[in-house]
């Protein structure tokens, strides 16, 4: 069973997770073998061989805890585990831990505390923003300092999107920070001996008028109002006195759907708060980050007349269908650099699903993409609401 692990390791490898894991190795020489640490693992390679390596130890119970930000991601890490560890029994599968599948938590610091965890090694890919890294290297130095554990760190990336910056980034938590030799167009950044009294990675912080919009790690916009969600906001909330009510008057469900840092839930919130509509909001989004960041943005809505829930999930996909009467969504268009406009198809199809009977989609968009067509394939009416200068927002109801 451990040979599964190791093929499919090498067949998952590619140029960069062969880079970190040399670079990992050399890390680990002489240490005393503990728990690891995945970070980013797209191709699933490095957490693989992560698990090989810690099942091939029959005398220890290491454990290797992975955390992605996508929850795709994590969940297909965890299929793929759970299929190639068949037959080993729980206690190999129980050795993988899955970040916001086997924690509560989504935040790494959190997570590694609540497995108690003790690792001596963590390795991954370079987050695209220095946020996202800071997040992470703050969180494993000091969970390294209570663990009192040694412990290095190894990320790998493409040379031309690094910078130094990168390494001050980590030098604010570790003492020894430094840059591997490269390989082709791919390096790694290592890094040990965690600083003593480490401050814990704070949110970026902005003050709108509907309160403060807070952003953790790599959140798209970090703490600040995206200008497509600001207008798609505008419209909602000029829309929300009109929503149909039943008679009984009950609260009306809203899904904010790819929710990010929460501004556009804010916003409506506190809308409603201000017209004393009773109004039930789920934010959701696959990215952690985003709901680490929304879930603090709309704390002061968890209990009251306004009342707010906040999912990591993929397209709400744990949401009972017919669920929601105002359905708004500011959906992605870009994969990292490349422009994507069938990012939106799945989304557009969940909505299908999630509207109750007379419920209403509001969509923004960069003008620019025309998702118009593709509204009118799924429903069988559509509007425009709105257009400025860069951005459109279409309402659709009655899906086909």
């Amino acid at each position: 069973m451990l040979k599964n692990l190791v093929v499919a390791a090498d067949e998952r490898a590619e140029a960069l997770d062969r880079l970190i894991l040399r670079g990992a190795d050399r890390q680990l020489t002489g240490v005393d073998a503990g728990d690891i640490v995945v970070l980013e693992d797209s191709s699933g390679a490095l957490t693989l061989h992560a698990l090989a390596t810690v099942l091939a130890e029959t005398d220890t119970a290491r454990r290797v805890l992975v955390r992605s930000r996508s929850y795709q991601q994590a969940r297909a890490m965890r299929t793929l585990a759970d299929r190639l560890l068949e037959g080993l029994g729980q206690d190999a599968v129980a050795r993988l831990v899955v970040a916001g599948l086997d924690t509560e938590a989504l935040d790494l610091e959190t997570a590694l505390a609540e497995c108690s965890l003790k690792p001596t090694l963590a390795l991954g890919r370079l987050p695209k923003t220095l946020s996202a890294l800071d997040d992470w290297s703050r969180a494993l130095a000091r969970h390294s300092a209570l663990a009192t554990t040694e412990f290095s760190l190894c990320l790998g990336g493409n040379t031309k999107h690094m910078t130094r910056t990168m390494n001050t980034v980590l030098e604010q938590s570790f003492g020894e920070v430094w840059a591997g030799r490269g390989q082709g167009k791919f390096r790694a950044l290592l890094a040990k001996a965690p600083r003593q009294s480490v401050l814990a990675h704070t949110a970026e912080e902005t003050q709108i008028a509907a309160g403060t919009l807070l952003g953790l790690g790599g959140v798209f916009s970090g703490g600040r109002e995206d200008r497509g969600g600001a207008y798609l906001a505008d419209i909602a909330c000029d829309l929300l006195p009109q929503l149909p009510r039943s008679a009984g008057g009950e609260a009306v469900r809203v899904l904010d759907l790819g929710c990010g840092n929460g501004s556009v839930s804010l916003r409506l919130l506190h809308r409603a708060q201000e017209l004393s509509l009773p109004l039930v909001l789920t934010a959701t989004d696959l990215d952690a980050d985003a709901v680490r960041s929304a879930t603090q943005t709309l704390a002061p809505y968890k209990a009251g007349e306004q009342t707010v829930t906040v999912t990591w999930d993929d397209a709400s996909a744990g949401s009972a269908s017919g669920s929601f009467d105002l359905l708004l969504l500011n959906p992605p268009f870009h994969e990292g650099t490349r422009l994507d406009a069938t990012m939106v198809r799945p989304l557009l199809d969940a909505a299908t699903r999630l509207l109750a009977l007379d419920g209403q989609l509001l969509l923004v968009h960069n003008s620019h993409l025309r998702y118009r067509a593709q509204l009118e394939d799924r429903f069988e009416e559509v509007e425009q609401l709105g257009r400025n200068g860069t951005f459109t927002v279409l309402s659709a109801c009655n899906p086909l």
